[in-house]
C-alpha cells in the first residue's frame, strides 16, 4: 500500500458508544455530516443523518408498509448533500425493496429524486460543477438531468485481479494542481468477512480518468480500532433476523485539501468516523515514486 495509517494522524470525530454506531462523515466548510446507525426491534439496523453536534438533520422512519433509512451523506455545497435512501419491507426488514439516491437542501428540507435506477442500491454519487460522476467502472459522467455525458471503458483488470472490482468513493480533490478522486474495492471471505481497499484515480482538467495507481493508498485493517470497541459493535450488529458480517474497512466519503494536509473524512471498521491527515509534501513526493496504469 502507498500510505500506512499508523503513520498518519488520525483524528477520531465520533465512535460506536454501545448504543449507536457513528461512521462514513462527509466535511465542507468546517462543517460535519456523518452516518448514525441504530437498531429497529432488535430486526436491522437502520440509519439516521446527523452533525457533529448530534443534531439531526434526516431521521429514520416508517410508514405501513417500509422503513425508511439515510445512508452515506456528502456534502455538495453549503446549503445540499447528497444521500441513499434505504428502502426496507416493514413487516421483513431484513428485506431491501431498493436503495435510492437523492438530493437534499438543508435550508429549504426538500429532497430532489432522481430517476437513475441501475442497481439495487444507488450510492455514491459525485457532484462536479453541473456534473454527476456515477461511476468509475466504467466511468460514467452524467449532467444534471441524468443524461449520459461520457462513458470511459478503463481497463481494470490488474486492480480487480488483486483488490476487486472498483466503486466510486469521493469528490473530486486538486493537490499541486493535478485532479485526483477516491474509490473503493473489498474482497468477500466466507460470507462473513469483508475486507476494503482504497484507491486512486487520476483525471484530467475535463475530469476524464488518466490512470491509476497499481498499489491502494490505503488497505483496510480491524487493528486500527480498538479491538474490544470492535468485538462489542460486532456483538450489537446481530440480530433476530441477521449475522454480523465482520468489516476490514476504510471507506473514504470525502476529501477536503488545506494549507498543510489531504483531509481524507472516512468510515473505519465500521465502527468511528475519522479524519485521515495526509501531509501534502508527503503525498506528493510520494505519488512521483508509485507506479501507474495508463488509461489514454
Amino acid at each position: 500500500m502507498m500510505f500506512d495509517i499508523n503513520n498518519l494522524e488520525i483524528k477520531i470525530l465520533k465512535k460506536f458508544d454501545g448504543i449507536h454506531d457513528y461512521f462514513n462523515p462527509s466535511s465542507f466548510n468546517n462543517k460535519i455530516i456523518l452516518r448514525r446507525e441504530t437498531i429497529f426491534r432488535n430486526k436491522v439496523s437502520v440509519s439516521d443523518l446527523i452533525d457533529d453536534k448530534d443534531n439531526i438533520i434526516l431521521k429514520h422512519y416508517s410508514d405501513e408498509n417500509y422503513l425508511y433509512s439515510y445512508e452515506d451523506c456528502r456534502f455538495i455545497n453549503d446549503e445540499e448533500i447528497s444521500t441513499c435512501v434505504l428502502i426496507r419491507d416493514i413487516k421483513k426488514p431484513e428485506n431491501i425493496i431498493n436503495g435510492k439516491f437523492k438530493k437534499y437542501n438543508l435550508k429549504t428540507n426538500q429532497f430532489k429524486d432522481y430517476k437513475t435506477q441501475n442497481t439495487l442500491l444507488e450510492k455514491n454519487w459525485q457532484f462536479y460543477n453541473k456534473n454527476i460522476i456515477y461511476h468509475v467502472n466504467p466511468y460514467t459522467v452524467m449532467d444534471e438531468n441524468e443524461n449520459l455525458l461520457f462513458t470511459v471503458n478503463v481497463d481494470w483488470n490488474s486492480w480487480i485481479y488483486k483488490y476487486g472490482n472498483p466503486h466510486l468513493s469521493t469528490n473530486i480533490f486538486e493537490v499541486d494542481n493535478i485532479k485526483y478522486l477516491l474509490y473503493h474495492s473489498k474482497s468477500i471471505y466466507e460470507n462473513t468477512y469483508i475486507k476494503y481497499y482504497i484507491g486512486i484515480l487520476k483525471l484530467d482538467d475535463n475530469i476524464n480518468p488518466v490512470s491509476y495507481f497499481t498499489k491502494p493508498l490505503f488497505v483496510s485493517s480491524r487493528f486500527y480500532s480498538d479491538a474490544a470497541l470492535l468485538n462489542d459493535l460486532w456483538k450489537w450488529r446481530k440480530t433476530d433476523v441477521q449475522e454480523s458480517w465482520k468489516y476490514e474497512v476504510i471507506f473514504a466519503m470525502n476529501v477536503v485539501v488545506d494549507d498543510n494536509n489531504i483531509n481524507i473524512y472516512s468510515g473505519m471498521n465500521d465502527c468511528s468516523a475519522v479524519n485521515i491527515k495526509i501531509p501534502i509534501s508527503m503525498f506528493i513526493d510520494k505519488i512521483k515514486t508509485e507506479s501507474y496504469e495508463c488509461i489514454k
